[in-house]
């Protein structure tokens, strides 16, 4: 499948997939109010893991529904960015915290960001957050990650440059399976875009892959997803939302 110059990797992937899972059972950082989680850990070759919980209890749900946007004021974004509201107070719940945890594990080796469903969207706040920062990211990899904000958004996050030279653009795969649904979501029509690169696993393969898919792959999925739920007389749209079928994917790949 096509590549287009970037690098995917599926060991990198595989680490941050396992780790996105981890945050789900323990966190370094917590707010009780919002259920916001991150779990930060060095690996064995020094590298800081920076990996966020996704939506398990109440309290996240109630977060997700928050869906109309608010302005967002962070370096290098843009005055005209605007994000998800309950994803923002997740993010503000626990954005000191994580910093200093972080700062405190420098000079180590490279830092790596991750998680899963809302996971994944607190992982698209604190990456242009760290380069404001000038911490050190090497990677964003997110699983079943819903959008984040608005086209200025993820036109500000896209350009943001790390401390490597490299862009957030470079540096992110946004992993989706076929028919997971929540990447889907929230929808076009209310102002919401995507950034980084798209990881697109199609279903019905085992190690098939492709890289930011154009819409009408797009759009025939979305058909593919809707005539598999029927057929199978099951909600495909959300199991391949759960995070133990990334996993299982991820360990074919690469």
């Amino acid at each position: 499948m096509a590549r287009r110059g970037l690098a995917v990797s599926f060991g990198r992937a595989r680490q941050l997939v396992a780790a996105a899972a981890e945050a789900y059972r323990r966190g370094t950082v917590s707010d009780p109010r919002t259920d916001a989680q991150a779990n930060i850990t060095l690996d064995v070759d020094g590298n800081i893991i920076v990996a966020f919980k996704g939506s398990s209890e109440p309290a996240d749900f109630v977060q997700d529904a928050k869906f109309e946007m608010c302005g967002l004021n962070q370096n290098g974004i843009g005055p005209a960015a605007k994000v998800h509201c309950g994803f923002l107070e997740d993010f503000s719940a626990i954005k000191e915290a994580v910093v200093s945890q972080v700062e405190a594990l420098l000079p180590r080796g490279e830092l790596f960001i991750t998680g899963h469903s809302l996971g994944g969207a607190l992982a698209m706040l604190f990456a242009p957050e760290f380069c404001a920062r000038r911490l050190p990211v090497s990677g964003v990899y997110t699983f079943g990650q819903p959008r984040v904000g608005n086209s200025a958004f993820a036109a500000g996050y896209d350009r943001t440059v790390a401390m490597n030279g490299s862009t957030l653009k470079d540096l992110t795969m946004r992993v989706v399976n076929e028919n997971d649904i929540v990447p889907r979501t929230p929808g076009w029509l209310l102002g919401y875009r995507h950034g980084g690169n798209e990881l697109f696993l199609p279903a019905g393969t085992i190690t098939e892959w492709e890289l930011n898919p154009g819409p009408w792959s797009h759009a025939w999925s979305d058909l593919l997803g809707l005539y598999g739920a029927w057929r199978n007389r099951r909600d495909v749209l959300v199991s391949e939302h759960f995070l133990a079928a990334y996993r299982q994917r991820i360990q074919l790949m690469g």
